[in-house]
């Protein structure tokens, strides 16, 4: 009878485990797989982690070891019949919270549920030949902190995943090496990559056959897949975006795919709780610009003082909004509706562009592409033509229509202080309508995090006759900066989530009014 009851219990610790460390999975999956970001965020959500529920399972274990020390079968049949209780009680309360990024079962996923089977296909073993009261004690140890047991089955995965991994980049390397005629042109920056890119490639497509990095892949395994996957004899240039957390990331890429261009948009205070200084940014970023060969080229924004202040070695071609630089745009005129300026090439020849595209940054995009397309051969009327197919970039300044009438300005995917800046410029340029923000912040901007906060909060003021922050903890800086600008305090709310914030937007909006998403922070933030 003991023995069933032990399998028993340990059928419905699997169930719950499963329940559990799905979204501890989840978030270390929205972190990218780093284990040390994963336990930082344990260490910000300790109330999520020890949740009161999980406190259920004391009293088992308590008569388990009463048990142990006095071998008595009442306190045994005690145990078993609250552990079982117990774990269907922490099942059936244990609700998933709505994920704004689904959580995706990947081969990697797969091998992490396969070792969790391995191990408790073990314990299983050890209760049914050994000592199975020890067992449990361990397994019960396991449910109280089952977000740590995701951290323990990522550190045992890890010398696989390693091998797996160098796997995929030698494939990748391998047809990169077998593709002579190709060209790489890389793009990085801490704004400005993901627009950038597609900008460059709507251009050079018209004139070569092209493949970019789809969506947001920036990261090393995004770009090895990219190429394993979707890389072709025809393709004559790869567009790659190169993202980083750590030093050493973008060269870890350009070790791979070894660009012959390299675009680099901006270098500011991006990630910060990672790279903890802005000189590991600069020089993180700088490490595609050194990656170029010595007949390589980069384009550089020349209006950002970060990127003046460096020492580029290899062949600058300068993109800006003034004539210090090699491109630049001029007789800008912009509105709520896009924009019209003329981009001045080295000759002294002018492109007149017009765009639907928002926002000054755009601008200065769009200026990169144009360096990049004049340098690859292409004519005006390519360029010109490359420019009328671009899109925005989904949820990032994207302009939607509600069925109402209102408009939406989609800067959800936005991350930094510079981007974000721009969209309240945008959001301001509506001046004949009732502007509303939705925001929870900026993140990852380490010990600057709450100053850089504050100053959005103030500048958000400036732009916006209605603001909903999104996490009350969250927002502290920014509402600090709301009230330093003596803004109405009625013209303020503060909501839970970002449900919450939608039924306040409802309540508020007309047809005669914008709402600007400004970031949208995935689960692991809030």
């Amino acid at each position: 009878m003991e023995r069933f009851l032990v399998n028993l219990s340990l059928f419905f610790v699997i169930i719950y485990f499963y329940k559990v460390t799905k979204k501890g999975l989840h978030i270390l999956q929205l972190e990218n797989y780093y284990l040390d970001r994963y336990l930082s965020w344990m260490k910000k959500h300790k109330a999520l982690i020890f949740r009161k529920m999980s406190f259920v399972i004391f009293l088992p274990t308590l008569l388990l070891i009463l048990s142990f020390i006095f071998k008595n079968k009442i306190l045994v049949f005690s145990f078993f019949a609250f552990e079982i209780l117990s774990l269907i009680f922490m099942i059936l309360k244990f609700k998933n919270t709505p994920e704004k990024k689904p959580f995706v079962v990947t081969a990697r996923v797969r091998r992490m549920y396969f070792t969790y089977l391995v191990i408790f296909l073990i314990l299983i073993t050890l209760a049914n030949i050994v000592n199975y009261k020890l067992i449990l004690l361990i397994v019960n140890i396991f449910v109280f902190f089952s977000y740590f047991f995701v951290f323990i089955v990522g550190v045992i995965n890890k010398p696989i995943e390693k091998i797996i991994r160098r796997g995929f980049i030698n494939k990748a390397k391998k047809k990169l090496k077998d593709m002579t005629n190709l060209k790489v042109i890389g793009v990085t920056g801490s704004y400005g990559k993901t627009s950038t890119k597609f900008i460059v490639n709507s251009i050079l497509s018209q004139k070569y056959n092209t493949l970019v990095t789809p969506e947001s892949y920036n990261t090393t395994m995004g770009v090895v897949r990219t190429i394993n996957e979707n890389l072709k004899p025809i393709h004559e240039l790869f567009i790659c975006e190169m993202g980083a957390k750590y030093v050493g990331d973008i060269k870890e890429i350009t070790d791979i795919v070894n660009p012959t261009y390299g675009v680099l948009t901006a270098i500011g205070p991006q990630h910060l709780d990672t790279f903890k200084t802005l000189d590991n940014v600069k020089k993180t970023k700088l490490e595609l610009i050194d990656s170029l060969p010595e007949n390589g080229i980069a384009f550089v924004n020349w209006e950002d003082p970060n990127i003046r202040d460096t020492d580029i070695s290899k062949k600058a071609i300068k993109y800006g909004l003034s004539n210090e630089a090699d491109y630049y745009a001029t007789n800008i005129n912009s509105n709520e509706r896009g924009s019209s300026f003329d981009v001045v090439l080295p000759s002294g020849k002018k492109i007149f562009i017009k765009t639907k595209l928002l926002g000054k940054l755009n601008i200065l995009n769009i200026v990169a592409g144009v360096a990049v397309g004049d340098t690859f051969g292409l004519n005006e009327d390519e360029i010109k033509l490359g420019i009328k197919y671009i899109r925005p970039v989904p949820h990032r300044l994207e302009l939607k229509q509600n069925p109402n009438g209102s408009i939406v300005i989609d800067d959800a995917y936005n991350s930094n202080i510079n981007g974000a800046n721009m969209a309240l410029d945008v959001l301001k340029s509506f001046t004949h309508k009732k502007r509303v923000l939705i925001t929870p912040g900026i993140v990852e901007l380490g010990d600057k995090q709450n100053e850089i906060n504050e100053k959005f909060g103030e500048k958000a003021s400036e732009s916006a006759d209605f603001i909903i922050l999104v996490g009350a903890n969250q927002t502290i800086p920014i509402y600090k900066g709301i009230e330093k600008k003596k803004f109405p305090k009625n013209k303020v709310f503060i909501a839970k989530n970002l449900n919450e914030a939608l039924a306040k937007m409802g309540e508020i909006i007309t047809k005669d009014t914008v709402i600007l998403f400004e970031n949208d922070l995935p689960d692991n933030y809030l």
